[in-house]
């Protein structure tokens, strides 16, 4: 079952409290709804919401102390270092270095609210509840506008793209999104004395949408989520889970896959290289993380200064590294890649023991060929969740440090002195 509120500091909920976790609920859905808008005009919209509703709740919804967390000081650091790097670096594109410090610290702000709104255990619930109702609703958008081989969102406004998947014009964005509202969905259904059906029913849709998508990363990532996630809650619940829900759960799987279609990724899989074109993107950034190792060629400046060490031209438009990690560097250097590294090493542990959370490191292993992290209406999630998932380690560490100080007080106690001297004798 999910953790009761007991479960965490006692902290009453206030109406703003619901109000604030809501609203940036509806404006993480902005962030996802118009991830499409290209102009970027949307995209400023919103975040200058987001800061507003954080500079709204810290002054007038903030009643106890402010708590750091990492999922919130780093991406503050990441675009501090951009402000210095546009003010003072000798190598930046001004323009794009304020636009990629926007980003970063729009993301700071998201894990702030959700490191201060989701300290109760209740709301963070219904925070996720509603994000996997949001992920089943996207994924069955998908799979209504692949049967209908759209290019327009919604079936109303045109795209500019041959196909859409869902709000999304990538379809790794969608598998993406879909990476982290997967595990949330099966934790739903499968955490509690009974399984629930309809959330089982739900993710299998969206494994089946993220197959029909044609995603090979998102399809091989969403099928491993599947596979850890029933291993994980079998471990947890190994009284309750039974060998019959978790076949009904394969069952239901491979029943959406084969009705959403997979001819799309198995098209892809007969490559006889999966990795061609990325493997020569991949050669030009190390160059460039090598020419500038501890600078970086300034925020937002990938793309330009990409031209000057490409391998090959095909006469495509090369818009990102398709590798966050070296793009970071590329563009703040080694150092600025570290500091959300750092934020990823700091969730794995946190993230398996909460079992909901195991897409944040899907999300970040799908950065590895892909770039997640450059669209808000994929990543502002990450920053939600991951923010939320900074209790989780609160809670760890503040049990150790409990079972720590149980152990010294039954060391020290009388009648443990009294046998340790009777031992020496």
């Amino acid at each position: 079952m999910e953790p009761s509120a007991g479960e965490r500091p006692a902290r009453g909920l206030t109406l703003l409290d619901h109000g604030a976790a809501w609203a940036l609920f509806v404006l993480l859905t902005a962030f996802t709804f118009t991830i499409g808008d290209y102009s970027l005009i949307s995209l400023h919209i919103v975040s200058a919401l987001v800061l507003a509703l954080a500079a709204f709740y810290l002054i007038f919804g903030l009643r106890q102390t402010f708590h750091w967390s990492v999922a919130f000081v780093c991406p503050l650091l990441m675009a501090l270092y951009g402000v210095g790097q546009t003010l003072w670096s000798d190598q930046k594109i001004v323009a794009n270095g304020w636009e990629k410090t926007l980003y970063w610290f729009t993301a700071a702000m998201i894990a702030m609210l959700a490191t201060q709104l989701f300290q109760t255990a209740r709301l963070a619930q219904q925070f996720r509840t509603a994000f996997a109702l949001l992920g089943s609703g996207m994924a069955l958008l998908d799979v209504l506008q692949q049967a209908s081989h759209t290019g327009k969102y919604f079936w109303l406004f045109p795209s500019g793209f041959p196909d859409v998947y869902g709000t999304f014009a990538y379809y790794n964005n969608f598998s993406q999104f879909i990476e982290l509202s997967l595990p949330i969905t099966l934790w739903l259904g499968l955490n509690h004395r009974e399984p629930r059906y309809n959330w089982l029913l739900l993710s299998a849709l969206q494994i089946g949408a993220v197959v029909a998508c044609g995603s090979r990363a998102g399809a091989a990532i969403v099928v491993a989520e599947l596979f850890a996630l029933l291993f994980l809650t079998f471990l947890r619940r190994r009284g309750v889970l039974s060998l019959k829900v978790i076949g009904l759960t394969l069952l239901l799987s491979l029943g959406f896959i084969y009705v959403a279609g997979f001819k799309t990724v198995l098209h892809k899989l007969e490559r006889p290289d999966q990795l061609a074109t990325r493997r020569q993107i991949n050669e030009a950034s190390l160059a460039m993380i090598k020419a500038r190792p501890l600078t970086g060629w300034g925020l937002g400046a990938y793309v330009p200064v990409y031209k000057m060490f490409a391998v090959y031209d095909d006469g495509t438009w090369v818009n990102q590294a398709h590798n966050d990690y070296l793009e970071w560097a590329a563009e703040g250097g080694i150092p600025f890649a570290c500091i959300m590294t750092f934020l990823i090493l700091w969730s794995v542990r946190p993230s398996v023991r909460s079992v909901w959370a195991v897409g944040l490191l899907a999300f970040c292993l799908h950065a590895v060929v892909d770039y997640p992290f450059a669209r808000m209406g994929t990543c502002g999630w990450y920053f939600a969740l991951v923010g939320m998932l900074a209790w989780r380690q609160a809670e760890q560490n503040e049990a150790k440090r409990r079972r720590r100080r149980s152990r010294r007080e039954e060391s020290e106690s009388p009648a443990a002195i009294g046998q340790a001297e009777l031992h020496q004798r």
